[in-house]
């Protein structure tokens, strides 16, 4: 591997075709053990990204790194460090899981044993499948064989462009076992996915493209602490009066008829029994009282509805 503290590194990279700007100075870094989600709005410039990184397309401008190799300059030992899943892999249906791995494994650039091929089928849990056609695969074993396939030759980084497409809630959290096993090594990980409550159970970054240009670069949690959490009321009284005593005591209530919404932020305590203590000092009977955190997808909505805001 290069001399590098990151194993991605991309600086100032724009994207033209046609004369169309796809995406417009782009930066961002990935150190070992961290898995980023890079996310945006259907043509926002994602996938273009994705294909730079992999070598399939190359920048108008800017450079791209993998594990220190430019991987324009040095593809071969950029790619050395590479794995790859774009959706739902292909595969040879008629043959095992063994016969489908040896053959990408005979494509690469190294040797790879058939105890190594066995060693990778029984990390990615398909120990006792691999001898069975792919035919009879289900999605999540097939999936399964895709990270298998991905990280024969144990690259440093995954690729990830729409990887948990189709597969059911088993598949799912096979899945981010996987992710999570695999940058526990100190590898790591950039996934594109429009499922973002998926992405919320593994990713430690994010990264937000909108209009090919970039929004937000930083940790999960920080994006996160960015939003509002709400804090519903429902009262047994008078909704109004309920709203006037909570106002009262600096709260940013919204009444919503039948309840009450409380705006805080994220890095506030939680009010839930100054509320309720409040509420009941005043015989206003409390029917119910829950705290809704933001997800990453309302944050990124927001976040994306803010940016078009702004660009008019």
């Amino acid at each position: 591997m290069g001399n590098t503290d990151y194993l991605i590194e991309v600086k100032n990279v724009s994207k033209k075709i046609k004369g169309r700007q796809i995406l417009d100075n782009i930066s961002f870094k990935i150190a070992p053990g961290r898995i980023m989600g890079f996310i945006g709005p259907n043509g926002a410039g994602k996938t273009t990204m994705l294909k730079m990184l992999t070598g399939l397309m190359f920048p108008t401008s800017g450079e791209i790194k993998i594990c220190g190799h430019d991987i324009q300059q040095d593809y071969e030992q950029a790619a050395l460090n590479l794995g790859t899943i774009i959706e739902n892999p292909e595969f040879y249906n008629y043959m095992s899981g063994f016969n489908n791995l040896q053959v990408f494994a005979d494509m690469s650039r190294q040797p790879i044993s058939k105890n190594e091929i066995m060693q990778t089928l029984a990390t990615t849990g398909l120990k006792g499948a691999e001898q069975q056609k792919v035919k009879g695969y289900s999605l999540g074993m097939r999936q399964r064989l895709g990270v298998a396939n991905a990280t024969i030759h144990q690259p440093k980084v995954l690729i990830l462009d729409e990887p948990m497409n189709g597969l059911d809630p088993e598949g799912m959290k096979d899945f981010r076992n996987l992710m999570k096993n695999f940058v526990r090594n100190g590898n790591s990980i950039i996934i594109s996915s429009h499922l973002l409550a998926e992405l919320q159970e593994i990713v430690n970054d994010i990264f937000i493209v909108n209009h090919g240009r970039q929004i937000y670069a930083g940790t999960m949690t920080d994006f996160l602490s960015k939003s509002n959490n709400i804090v519903h009321v429902e009262v047994g009284g008078n909704v109004l009066v309920a709203e006037k005593i909570l106002q009262e005591k600096g709260y940013q209530v919204t009444n919503q008829l039948n309840s009450l919404e409380i705006t805080i932020n994220q890095n506030d305590h939680d009010p839930r029994a100054e509320i309720a203590k409040l509420l009941v000092e005043n015989n206003i009977p409390l029917i119910g009282l829950k705290l809704t955190h933001y997800s990453l997808e309302d944050s990124f909505l927001n976040t994306i509805n803010s940016d078009n805001q702004k660009r008019g």
